[in-house]
């Protein structure tokens, strides 16, 4: 459970506020919202693979907008 300070003079919605992003980091939210209901084991296979995927399409993107800045810069100067 994640904790958080307050300070003595502190408003209450400041210190929810904290405690909310203090939670949406350690990712409680999320865990309990995939363990509120079995998930079969082909499914969450599947959704690993789903966001793996994801995430390689997102890094090779941004790889080649890199590469293309990298050109572009390179025949402008040449």
């Amino acid at each position: 459970m994640p904790m958080i300070t307050v300070p003595e003079n502190s408003a209450f919605d400041v210190a929810m506020r904290r405690f909310k992003r203090a939670c949406e980091k350690a990712g409680i939210l999320s865990k309990l919202r995939q363990i509120e209901y079995y998930e079969k084991p082909t499914s969450k296979r599947k959704r690993k693979r789903a966001a793996a995927v994801k995430l390689y399409i997102k890094k090779m993107q941004k790889e080649r907008e890199a590469m293309e800045r990298e050109r572009t810069r390179h025949l402008m100067w040449s």
